[in-house]
């Protein structure tokens, strides 16, 4: 092995179980967060000639790290077309209208999630969709946690009065 690639060798080993971890607390899923550090280090071994080694690296990977899952989260991100036709677990108990009106109003519930600004319904399903933090939410979009706390109040506010005039039309 040649000294550069000792020294790469040497450097993934040091930082890829917090960076791991790092990506793991934001996509939620610890082989996907293996293979988005993986994709970093690929990045940088191809970068190996115009990176300088110093005390921002750590910084510089955190950041590269944050950015790929965002992106793989932008990706990943499922249309509520594609969500589980129901919320809970139904009861054979339930009558069977019991069931339909749950799946209308998850549709309905579904459009109007779709009708919220974009940044407000990307914070809302970041939240709702991929159970992340706040201050996770926060990082990822680069606002402060007061502004995900603003957003997340505006989407269920919105949600709570249109899905009651919705239940107040029946």
């Amino acid at each position: 092995m040649s000294e550069q690639q000792n020294q790469f060798h040497t450097l993934y080993l040091r930082f890829r179980p917090g960076l791991s971890n790092f990506a793991a607390s934001i996509v939620k899923n610890s082989d996907d967060a293996d293979e988005i550090v993986n994709d970093v280090f690929v990045s940088i071994w191809e970068k190996r000639h115009a990176l300088i080694l110093d005390d921002s690296l750590k910084s510089y990977l955190f950041k590269a790290v944050k950015n790929r899952c965002l992106n793989h989260i932008k990706k990943a991100r499922l249309p509520f077309a594609d969500m589980p036709d129901e919320f809970t677990a139904i009861s054979p108990a339930y009558a069977a209208d019991r069931v339909l009106e749950g799946k209308e109003l998850q549709i309905h519930i579904n459009q109007l999630i779709e009708q919220l600004p974009t940044k407000c319904k990307q914070v809302f399903l970041l939240s709702r969709m991929f159970d992340l933090s706040y201050k996770e939410i926060a990082e990822i979009m680069d606002i402060s946690t007061k502004t995900v706390e603003n957003q997340i109040g505006i989407a269920l506010k919105f949600l709570k009065e249109n899905t009651r005039s919705q239940g107040g039309q029946r």
